[in-house]
């Protein structure tokens, strides 16, 4: 049953970008972002194997309880002052918005994004992918702990 006061499923956001010829080097210089993972080609992987496709990542740093889009806005605004570069980007490599968003089960608010978020989001060129996960209440992240 709802309460009053909202209650939004856990979630996260990042957003990634990933290529066999990414220089993750040139694209932080290029972006002028700094990320908060990359990772270059040859980079193991947790599996032991090699890493194919460099990667370059932001993530947001908000709290897992507030809505999806405070950390979608969240990133967004990491990006807006280099938009131009950041389009270009999204059309030379595939660059995608990941959402992670815990299963609800009917007991929290759902999670919505409005039409300025998504306009602003198809604008940039990015791509939009979803996860949606369900764990015991133990929590997820390391902060949700």
């Amino acid at each position: 049953m709802k309460t009053d006061s909202p209650s939004f499923p856990r979630s996260w956001a990042l957003i990634a970008i990933s290529n066999p010829g990414l220089d993750v080097q040139n694209l932080t210089r290029e972006l002028g972002i700094r990320p908060d993972l990359s990772v270059h080609k040859g980079v193991p992987s947790i599996s032991g194997a090699p890493i194919t496709s460099p990667l370059w990542q932001i993530h947001s740093k908000k709290d897992a309880n507030l809505p999806l889009e405070d950390h979608i806005w969240e990133l967004l605004e990491r990006i807006a002052p280099r938009r131009k570069e950041f389009q270009s980007i999204c059309a030379k490599y595939n660059v995608i918005l990941y959402c992670s968003v815990e299963y609800n089960n009917g007991s929290m608010d759902e999670s919505v994004l409005s039409p300025k978020t998504l306009l602003l989001i198809g604008n940039l060129g990015l791509k939009l992918a979803f996860h949606a996960w369900k764990l015991p209440e133990r929590g997820r992240r390391s902060e949700d702990k």
